[in-house]
């Protein structure tokens, strides 16, 4: 019996053994209803691999924009404390940088998740506010708001493409799956076209089989 296509194989399985058996259908009189029954099934199953790999670039470019993001956010945070802390070297009085930073370190913020640190980045914000009008520091306020409002968006933009790949996946599996059954439903249809053996021909053979033939076709390569 011909080999069937399995589940566990790739797409791109999926669609070689099956473009390999329509080639050899179209050299096989007789064969050609194979040919128009499995070729709409192989053309839908590579519209879908396609549309899936476009939409994991899309996820690696939304995350990469989430780390770009972090990073102007970071710096955003960093430049702050510093700011605090010469503010507070040049003004007398209670430190603004313990106001600002009283969990320790930038770097607690900084180094958080992603999420995490948009969440710490938003109460430093409320912190920066309460300053009151007209304090030095409050320039900041512009570009720290600006910077969590971008990681924000980034974030979400990841959501969103992380579920647009996982949505063109399923649609992926579903071509497959259609494409198996009628893999199968042509060979079905040969044996009753062209008798058993003939058919076992139309479908071709995992890699490993007839190794005489295959080791002669080689050969015969290396010495041209």
């Amino acid at each position: 019996m011909a080999t069937l296509l399995r589940d566990k194989m790739s797409s791109e399985s999926h669609i070689s053994y099956s473009e390999r058996h329509v080639r050899l259908c179209q050299q096989t009189k007789g064969a050609e209803s194979l040919v128009r029954n499995i070729q709409p099934k192989i053309e839908n199953l590579q519209s879908k691999v396609d549309v899936r790999s476009e939409k994991v670039k899309l996820r690696y470019s939304a995350y990469d924009a989430i780390v770009l993001n972090d990073g102007v956010l970071d710096d955003s945070i960093k430049n702050l404390a510093d700011s605090a802390k010469q503010y507070d070297r040049s003004t007398p009085g209670r430190s603004v940088y313990q106001v600002l930073f009283p969990d320790g370190p930038p770097s607690n913020i900084t180094d958080a998740s992603f999420s995490k640190e948009i969440e710490k980045a938003g109460q430093l914000l409320v912190r920066l506010q309460s300053l009151g009008e007209g304090h030095a520091l409050l320039s900041y306020v512009e570009i720290l708001s600006a910077a969590i409002d971008a990681s924000r968006q980034a974030i979400a933009a990841h959501q969103v493409a992380v579920s647009d790949e996982n949505t063109a996946f399923a649609g992926e599996k579903l071509a497959q799956a259609a494409l198996r059954k009628q893999y199968e439903f042509n060979y079905l249809d040969a044996v009753k076209l062209l008798g058993k053996n003939h058919a076992n021909r139309l479908f071709p053979k995992p890699s490993g089989g007839k190794k005489k033939v295959a080791e002669e076709v080689v050969n015969e390569a290396e010495a041209l």
